[in-house]
């Protein structure tokens, strides 16, 4: 019990710190935009006209997500909040004449004295860093990154419109060509490739280089380290003011909420319940990433009941199954383990994984926590994929009762202070994204 209480108390002391130490400016022009965008969307959200638009969308939503628990309606504001916030950060830095490097659709965090608020969207997956670079087809630019080993075990660099709804190009890890020191860039420009590695060509609906960073071992792996350069273009126009800042924050917005609300949603809600279907083929849903594959399904649980899910790896690098809420966000990751990827995640003898969704522990190591969710959605993703693999999922809905029969034989179980030391881990693995970044 006491080693119990004392692996808790670190995972809670890590989180509400959350890179407290880290209160000087960042060291690196990087992480000086990062926080001066964060800083500015923070006062940029609380505008009247962003918060008075939030009730009429919340309206719409409920309209058209009829059916769903009672419960689930109450979360509907918090939810646009936070995508109010991503698409204020990508509307300050959208400006593709003056680029920068900026991290989006982050949980919330606090580094260097500025304590900042979630900004998900979209169902991000607790294992990946998202940041985006403005860009336009008239200007060139070069992109500099420097990976450091142990790095992401996946990265991607996909070429996407402004309201970030589908990818134009794409570099996967695999095309990425790596210095034997680590570093490597990327060119953008208008004209192809011609056999030039690390080349994007930029096209005329050119908004935004998305980039994905995805660690599987939170607490080895390393963020790769990004700069942007604009090398020749025309000349920028004076910035935008606030006013201006806050109508393109507002299209942002629409524009993700018409594509959630009419797109995804109701092929969600149209699939069955407490199933998530076998996975479709890379870059079968749009906006979604396009060197992946995933199944997307919609969970509703009682009290006393949880989806038994086994995936099958496949032979991809990278396998996980996080759950979110019906808003495409995910729970409170850094405190509770509601994702579990293969790296993380006991294998059965088979090399497949089996975890259990659930409110409650079954005390089994793969737990996915639902975090209170009666409802939300599964996705499942597998990067870096075989040629060879064949990826699959299978799901069993059971109640609390008839759990253990539903197990695999030999599935690995775990005691209170087992549990409590998965929870300090995970707490410590998420506090590196913000404690040594900006360093300089």
């Amino acid at each position: 019990m006491v080693r119990t209480l004392t692996t808790l108390t670190v995972a809670a002391t890590l989180v509400s710190n959350l890179a407290a130490a880290a209160t000087t400016q960042p060291g690196t022009q990087t992480g000086r935009d990062q926080i001066a965008d964060e800083r500015h969307a923070i006062t940029l959200v609380a505008r009247a006209d962003i918060q008075g638009a939030l009730p009429a969308l919340a309206t719409t939503w409920q309209q058209k997500s009829p059916g769903l628990l009672p419960e689930t309606y109450k979360g509907t504001h918090a939810a646009l909040e936070e995508w109010a916030f991503q698409s204020a950060t990508e509307a300050i830095d959208s400006d593709p004449r003056r680029p920068h490097v900026v991290e989006v659709s982050a949980a919330p965090h606090r580094w260097y004295g500025l304590t900042v608020p979630g900004g998900r969207a979209g169902i991000d997956n607790p294992d990946t860093l998202y940041f985006v670079v403005p860009v336009e087809a008239a200007s060139s630019y070069i992109l500099t990154g420097k990976r450091v080993s142990p790095g992401p075990v996946d990265s991607n660099f996909s070429l996407m419109p402004a309201d970030l709804s589908r990818t134009i190009s794409n570099i996967a890890q695999s095309q990425l060509q790596i210095g034997p020191d680590g570093t490597f860039t990327i060119t953008l420009d208008r004209t192809p490739a011609n056999g030039r590695p690390n080349h994007i060509q930029l096209t005329g609906d050119a908004g935004f280089l998305f980039i994905r960073n995805t660690l599987a071992d939170w607490n080895t792996a390393h963020v790769d380290e990004f700069a942007v350069q604009r090398t020749a273009g025309p000349p920028p126009a004076p910035p935008l003011d606030d006013a201006a800042l806050a109508k393109k924050t507002l299209a942002l917005l629409q524009s993700v909420f018409t594509h959630w609300v009419d797109d995804y949603q109701p092929r969600i809600y149209g699939a069955p319940v407490n199933v998530i279907p076998q996975p479709g083929k890379p870059g079968d849903k749009a906006g979604f990433l396009v060197a992946q594959r995933n199944a997307l399904g919609h969970f509703r649980l009682g009290k006393d009941e949880a989806l038994v899910v086994t995936y099958n790896p496949g032979g991809a690098a990278y396998a996980t199954l996080p759950v979110s809420d019906v808003w495409g966000i995910t729970p409170p990751y850094w405190t509770h383990q509601n994702s579990l990827n293969n790296q993380q995640a006991a294998r059965n003898p088979d090399g497949t994984v089996t975890v259990v969704v659930s409110s409650w522990d079954p005390g089994v190591y793969n737990w996915v926590d639902t975090v209170g969710l009666a409802e939300g959605f599964i996705m499942a993703r597998w990067q870096g994929l075989s040629p060879k693999g064949e990826p699959a999922v299978s799901t069993k809905l059971v109640r609390r009762a008839d759990l253990a029969a539903a197990l695999p034989p030999g599935v690995r179980h775990v005691t209170a202070a087992e549990r409590a030391q998965q929870r300090a881990q995970r707490a410590a693995g998420f506090l590196r994204r913000f404690q040594t970044r900006f360093s300089g």
